[in-house]
């Protein structure tokens, strides 16, 4: 896996790219490394944001940590560290949450903030609503096209859905099953 990231991280500099890539306990030396910064280090840059919406209350710190050049052997284009900790009450208990990312680029925290929370937006809206509500992960169509055909089917049944105002796709399932005259009014 780490092999197959490094590769992949080299292609997208190499192409003049850049990235943002979370760091997993797997990549040993490079994640021992961020958490060292973390714990001993003072960030470039901190940026901290509250919320608090369906019955929890968070806190996003966000941190970003330079000195990462001893890593751009391993790492193509390595320029920055962030470490995101998340903690407070869901549901009525605590959690302290944290994730490390690695990036191609330097920027503030607040910058780097706005980017994760951007793609935790793609996961949450679209990435788990197919994993969770329609059980993509463990679909049992087979062949050499049909898992990517269904992909695009659940793609186009989201994108109705969102378009009728649902916010929930279970409910937009329930809704629309048997009732196509609910579903094409959407479609123009």
């Amino acid at each position: 896996m780490c092999c197959t990231l490094k590769k992949t991280l080299h292609r997208i500099v190499k192409q003049s790219n850049d990235y943002l890539v979370c760091v997993k306990a797997n990549q040993g030396r490079l994640y021992r490394g961020i958490q060292q910064k973390w714990k001993t280090q003072q960030p470039l840059s901190c940026y901290q944001e509250h919320e608090g919406e369906h019955g929890r209350s968070t806190t996003w710190r966000v941190s970003v940590f330079d000195g990462v050049a001893a890593f751009g052997h391993e790492w193509p284009g390595i320029q920055s560290a962030i470490v995101v900790q998340r903690c407070g009450y869901r549901d009525g208990k605590l959690f302290d949450e944290r994730q490390s990312y690695i990036s191609s680029v330097v920027a503030s925290a607040e910058q780097f903030h706005r980017i994760i929370r951007g793609h935790w937006c793609v996961e949450n809206r679209l990435h788990w609503v197919k994993d969770v509500v329609f059980n993509e992960d463990h679909a049992p169509q087979t062949g050499k096209n049909a898992a990517a055909n269904w992909s695009v089917v659940r793609n186009v049944f989201i994108t109705i859905a969102r378009t009728g105002g649902f916010t929930s796709m279970a409910a937009a399932k329930r809704q629309f099953a048997n009732q196509l005259d609910k579903v094409f009014p959407l479609l123009q």
